[in-house]
C-alpha cells in the first residue's frame, strides 16, 4: 500500500522513552524512509491502530511496558502480528534482531534494509 499520497518510501515507527534516541533515529533514517516516533509502547499501539508502518524500532527498557511487553501485544494483534521489530537496546545480546545503543547509522540503515528494503 502507498504511504501518503505520493509517498512509496518504507515507513518506520521508533519505539523509545528517551526523546533525544527518537530524534537521532529520526536524523539517521529520515532521507530513506518515513519515520514515526512514540515515547511509549502505549503511544505506538494507538498509532497503529490508525496507521500502518513496515518496520517497528523498539527501545528494550522502558518504563511501564518494556520492549519484550509491547511486542507480545504487537504479536498478539492480528493488524499489527507480521511487522518486523528490531529491539534497540544498551544491554549485548547476540541475537540478530537487536540494535546497540548507541546507535550507528549504516548499521541501522542496513539492518532495515534487509529487513524492508
Amino acid at each position: 500500500a502507498l504511504k501518503g499520497k505520493y509517498s512509496t518510501r518504507k515507513h518506520v515507527l521508533v519505539v523509545d522513552d528517551n526523546t533525544m534516541m527518537l530524534k537521532l533515529i529520526k536524523e539517521h533514517l529520515h532521507e530513506v524512509y518515513d519515520v514515526a516516533t512514540a515515547v511509549s509502547g502505549k503511544i505506538a499501539l494507538k498509532f497503529l491502530e490508525r496507521k500502518k508502518t513496515d518496520l517497528i524500532l523498539l527501545d528494550y527498557e522502558m518504563p511501564e511496558e518494556n520492549g519484550p511487553a509491547v511486542l507480545a501485544q504487537l504479536r498478539a494483534n492480528e493488524e499489527t502480528k507480521d511487522i518486523p521489530v528490531v529491539f534497540l537496546t544498551g544491554v549485548t545480546e547476540t541475537k540478530k534482531s537487536y540494535l546497540l545503543k548507541p546507535v550507528n547509522r549504516d548499521k541501522l540503515l542496513s539492518t532495515i534494509k534487509k529487513l524492508i528494503g
